[in-house]
């Protein structure tokens, strides 16, 4: 589930993880804004944006889209509610756990969750969610980082970095099977494409990033 922080103990941990989203946010769309211009802005109707921290995807959306933002960290609300107001999103904020999602059956055109099922602590949960509140015919859009290759130098560097990454970003795990996970989920088809984005995006590097459909009735 996407974790509702203590601020007592973890609002600095957050800030940082904030400032972290928002540097990359640059580098993020060199390598997918073509494609999430492609998906995200032609969602039309109400969406529902899981973990969407920052507001980074803010700024694909189509102005006056509806937005339904499922963000348990309040200290990302701040820049979330001004990214969306900066492209003319029409935001509401809800602080849920996003294996929870208080959405009526059904009733959303589109769900995001990019850079989401690493971080939550029942991916599958995640997703029958994601289904639930998705109308028939309606797509779920996702990026993630994926598990480098067994025996590779970088799986290697992803398990000795797995404990400091997953406290620097609120618990992610770096070293998960994200698309076997999604094609075992229950929507109707699933089209997912592999990337290597290289060197550059050192132990992140091989994500996946795609669509998956809810069967229309």
């Amino acid at each position: 589930m996407l974790r509702v922080p203590d601020l007592t103990k973890q609002q600095r941990r957050s800030r940082l993880e904030a400032r972290l989203l928002e540097s990359g946010a640059e580098s993020s769309h060199e390598a997918w804004g073509e494609r999430k211009h492609g998906v995200i802005g032609a969602m039309r109707g109400t969406v529902v944006e899981l973990g969407p921290g920052t507001g980074v995807n803010m700024r694909y959306y189509a102005p006056g889209t509806k937005v339904i933002a499922v963000e348990p960290n309040p200290v990302m609300h701040p820049p979330l509610q001004s990214a969306a107001e900066k492209h003319g999103v029409d935001l509401e904020i809800r602080q849920l756990d996003g294996a929870a999602v208080d959405v009526v059956d059904e009733s959303v055109d589109g769900v995001v969750g990019t850079l989401l099922l690493c971080g939550v602590d029942d991916p599958g949960r995640v997703l029958h969610e994601a289904h639930r509140i998705l109308k028939p015919g309606g797509t779920y859009f996702f990026i993630e980082h994926v598990a480098s290759r067994a025996r590779t130098a970088n799986r290697r560097v992803q398990r000795v970095l797995f404990r400091p990454h997953r406290w620097l970003f609120n618990g992610c795990e770096i070293t998960r099977d994200t698309a076997e996970t999604i094609r075992r989920s229950p929507f109707e088809s699933v089209d997912i494409d592999e990337v290597d984005r290289g060197r550059p995006a050192l132990w992140v590097r091989h994500q996946i990033a795609g669509t998956a459909t809810k069967a229309a009735q």
